[in-house]
This record gives structure tokens, C-alpha cells and sequence, in this order.
């Protein structure tokens, strides 16, 4: 069995296209989720895969190990707090009661510290070397994972004894060419987070020599390019996604534009930003959203009380899909907008780093908030009119999506590679 490891919405997304293909190729897969919070239950992706036949499920769910009692309860309690945090946030009309919102916080307050306790008293690598034997496993796949995170460390423990091969694969494309992204962004902490793995999958050459830099055996990193932008994986994706457009938006005539800036963490001038979502607001020919980065967590008090809607509720293809031009900061969502042949405009005014698509002249490159109001009246008039080549388009998505090569067969790269290295 090769099995794969997810945790959040962006893992699932590179991960899933893969899983796929393999299992339509007859190879045994299975989806494991670390995370207890995630909810695997309302995950399209996750459910596409389930009714494809395949294993998805909780890692810490009962694999016929016999624990006893304690962890019975124990597990069986931070399962529940964790669903009573995820009822109560669901229910605006709870959330509006303070009484309501201090409960939800404490539920997850406990359930996090019960389900800390319990994988520390449990969840070691005697247990993951069990669960490594009972579902045979011949490869482990995780993303681009800490592993001091959840249970990978037990995992890697257990797959090092059982001389199973541990795989890191991308859980996001990396499109800056300066050093200093955010302030996490360091040599040591990359070091610390992809030592460990034996196989390190990454979509590009840039992402390659970064990880070299510092200090990761250059001999174990592999470029295979980008699953989740493959043209196999957008037009399957394109079938399963929840369609809620119609239901959200209208369709006026206007031009459609979707605001999709990156995480404010990555130096972003967020009061300039501000300004900017002021300025899409006040073109009435322009019907403009704003969908947050799915990372933002914490910082998604900055997009409170927005004159534009936010649709932070509908996924990124669909939105694409929709949309007449697409704004980005350095966000990877260029990748599919450049891939569906939409105009993609580069705020480069309002972050500190500098980008792949910028210096392959591969988007419209807006420098400050004049240029901005003249491109979208320049697009009112012609939808498609951009400044930037197809060729340089077609060079960005040539590195990005296929690893520097030309349009060949990206899931299929990956089920060979995952294939080898566990014959090895």
C-alpha cells in the first residue's frame, strides 16, 4: 500500500491528482489525515477519492490495535471537541452570542491540549510502526511537512527501522526569487524541516537550489513540476468542484475581476492593499471580488469590513473559471489563471519580494495604483488585450507546471517516481 499523508486544504489539493492516478492505474493508495481538526467529511477532494474506492480516513482511527480504555476515551474526546468547535463556527447565528463563540474557543483549547497528551502517551513509533504493518505499507508520502508536526516524526522513526522510503511532495508552488520571503523563511528551518525525508519532490528548479543553499542533499531533491496545475488534474477537477458561483454572484456584464493577494505575512504592505480594494470598489463598470490566501489564518482580521465581497467560501478554480482578469500579489493561483489563457495582473507595488512570472514577463506588471486604473480601463475596452506574450506565458508554465520540460505526462512522472523508489 502507498500511503499519503494530508493535513490542511493545500496539501489535499497537490496531493489528491496524484492519488488519483495512481489508483486509476491499479496501484494501492490510501489517505491518511494527521490533522483532527481538518474536516475530512466535507472535503470534495477527499470524497471524489473515497467514492473512487480508495481508503480515506483519520491516521488516528483504530487500526485493530488494541490500546485500551484510557485512549478509547482519550481519542474519543478530542474527536468530539473538536466537532463542537466546528458545529458552533458553522452556525453564524451561535457565533453572534459570545456565550456561544467562548464555548467553541474552549472546545478547541481542550481538544488540542487532550489530543497533544494522547499523542504523546500513544501515538509513538511503536504505534506507527503497527500501522506501517498492517496496512503493508511500501512508501509514505507526505507534504512539505515539519516533522516535529502531528505524527510524522513516529512515522519517520517507524518507516527508517521497516526501511520504508519517506517522500516529501509539494504542498504549494514557490515563485520568489529573493531570499527573504517571510520572516520563518530561514536556511535552518528548511534544513530541519526536509533533512529527514529520503525523497524531497519539488515543482521547480527555483525551489531546488533554494533548498540546496541550505543545506539539503541536492542529490535527494527531484523536480517533477506541479500536479495540482496539470492539464489532466484541471480538467478531472473541473468535473468534482461544488459549483456555488451562481448562487453567490451575479452576472451583470460587467468586468469580472477576482482579487486574489497573497498571505500578509510575505511582506505585504497591507495598508496599501487596503487602498488598492478601495480603488476596485469605486469602478462601477467592474464587478471585483477579494478571496483571501487559504493560509492567511490568524491574519484574516486584515480583510474585515471590505467594500468588495469577500468569497473566501468559493474555491479558486471555480473562481478562475468566472473571472474575466485575475490580480494577483505571489500567490501560485497565476498558475492556473495563466493555464486557463486569463489576463493575470502582478501588483508588484504592494509586496517586498520579487517573483518568477515577473522576471519571465509572463503577467502584466502593475508598479503602482495609476497603472492599475489604467490597465482595467484598458481591459473594459478589450477583455483580452494584455501587454505580456503567449511565449512568455508558455515559458512560466513550461518551469512551473512541467519542470522545466515541455507538456508531458505530470501524474505520470509522479506514480513512476513513487513506484521506484519503493522497489528500491
Amino acid at each position: 500500500m502507498y500511503l499519503f499523508f494530508v493535513r490542511h486544504f493545500n496539501d489535499i489539493d497537490h496531493i489528491t491528482p496524484i492519488v488519483w492516478r495512481m489508483s486509476r492505474d491499479d496501484y494501492p493508495v490510501a489517505v491518511y489525515c494527521l490533522n483532527p481538526r481538518y474536516d475530512i467529511h466535507n472535503d470534495y477532494r477527499l470524497l471524489f477519492l473515497a467514492k473512487q474506492g480508495i481508503k480515506v480516513d483519520y491516521v488516528h482511527n483504530d487500526f485493530g490495535q488494541k490500546s485500551g480504555r484510557l485512549h478509547e476515551t482519550m481519542h474519543s474526546l478530542f474527536q468530539r471537541s473538536f466537532a463542537l468547535k466546528k458545529g458552533l463556527s458553522s452556525n453564524d447565528e451561535k457565533c453572534s452570542s459570545i456565550r456561544s463563540r467562548l464555548l467553541g474557543q474552549m472546545s478547541g483549547i481542550f481538544g488540542i491540549l487532550l489530543y497533544k497528551l494522547t499523542r504523546r502517551k500513544f501515538y509513538d513509533s511503536s504505534w506507527a510502526h503497527y500501522v506501517l504493518e498492517k496496512t503493508e505499507a511500501r512508501a509514505l508520502c507526505f507534504d512539505h511537512v515539519m516533522p516535529g508536526l502531528f505524527v510524522v516524526d513516529a512515522f519517520l522513526k517507524a518507516a527508517r527501522e521497516m526501511s520504508i522510503p519517506v517522500l516529501s511532495l509539494p504542498h504549494g508552488i514557490f515563485l520568489y526569487t529573493n531570499e527573504v520571503t517571510k520572516a520563518k523563511s530561514t536556511d535552518s528551518r528548511r534544513f530541519s524541516k526536509f533533512n529527514r525525508f529520503d525523497y524531497i519532490i519539488v515543482p521547480n528548479r527555483l525551489r531546488k537550489e533554494l533548498l540546496a543553499r541550505s543545506g539539503v542533499t541536492k542529490e535527494k531533491i527531484f523536480v517533477l513540476g506541479s500536479a495540482r496545475f496539470c492539464n489532466e488534474w484541471l480538467e478531472q477537477n473541473n468535473k468534482i468542484i461544488p459549483r456555488m458561483i451562481e448562487s453567490n454572484l451575479t452576472n451583470t456584464g460587467k468586468l469580472k475581476l477576482v482579487f486574489m493577494p497573497s498571505k500578509p505575512r510575505c511582506r505585504i504592505d497591507v495598508e496599501r492593499m487596503h487602498n488598492t480594494i478601495e480603488i476596485l470598489a469605486s469602478f462601477s463598470a467592474i464587478e471585483a471580488v477579494v478571496k483571501p490566501h487559504t493560509r492567511t489564518g490568524r491574519e484574516k482580521h486584515v480583510f474585515s469590513n471590505m467594500p468588495l465581497p469577500n468569497v473566501s467560501h468559493i474555491l479558486t478554480p471555480e473562481l478562475c473559471e468566472w473571472a474575466d482578469v485575475v490580480l494577483v500579489i505571489g500567490t501560485s493561483v497565476i498558475t492556473e489563471v495563466l493555464m486557463r489563457g486569463k489576463p493575470a495582473l502582478y501588483l508588484k507595488y504592494l509586496h517586498a519580494n520579487t517573483t518568477l512570472f515577473e522576471e519571465l514577463g509572463a503577467c502584466w506588471t502593475i508598479h503602482d495604483e495609476a497603472q492599475l486604473k489604467k490597465a482595467l480601463l484598458s481591459l473594459q475596452s478589450n477583455k483580452t488585450g494584455v501587454p505580456y506574450g503567449e511565449e512568455n506565458a508558455a515559458r512560466f508554465l513550461a518551469e512551473i507546471v512541467y519542470g522545466g520540460g515541455s507538456d508531458k505526462d505530470v501524474l505520470r512522472g509522479y506514480e513512476q517516481f513513487i513506484v521506484s523508489c519503493a522497489s528500491h
